[in-house]
């Protein structure tokens, strides 16, 4: 796995249909790759999802991938802000930065996310794992 990908995948607010500060942030400053998906769960967290990844799961989250590498330091810091990644938050905090490989455009590659880092015991299951499909807002292409 590459220490240090050139790529994200956002799979919630900062995607589209979504039109906040960082989303248009990110759309901005990064360049659309495609749509892609990675093994996992996603979960309802109120107006927000939150992902986990598994490498055993049967089950995909589908988000949009986005080319970060000519400003992956400035985008990563701040988005780690909107996320609440950080030492500079409570911990443990509610997301975590890491890498996962990702299918888009039918090649795996190794993609930043931000992956939720609580129990989701008691949270309900998005079972399509598209997030925009699960609130009635489908996906609109950036």
């Amino acid at each position: 796995m590459t220490s240090t990908p050139e790529f994200l995948i956002v799979y919630g607010t900062l995607r589209s249909p979504f039109d906040n500060h960082f989303a248009q942030y990110l759309r901005q400053r990064g360049r659309y790759v495609g749509e892609g998906k990675f093994k996992g769960q996603a979960f309802d967290m109120g107006s927000y999802p939150g992902a986990v990844y598994d490498e055993a799961s049967q089950r995909y989250v589908h988000g949009t991938v986005f080319n970060i590498g000519h400003q992956k330091e400035s985008i990563l810091t701040y988005l780690d802000y909107y996320e609440g990644v950080g030492d500079d938050f409570e911990q443990p905090t509610e997301f975590i930065r890491a890498i996962v490989p990702v299918e888009v455009n039918d090649t795996r590659i190794d993609c930043w996310i931000y992956l939720y880092n609580l129990p989701t015991a008691e949270k309900p299951l998005i079972e399509s794992g598209d997030y925009a499909q699960y609130i009635g807002n489908p996906y609109k292409p950036v």
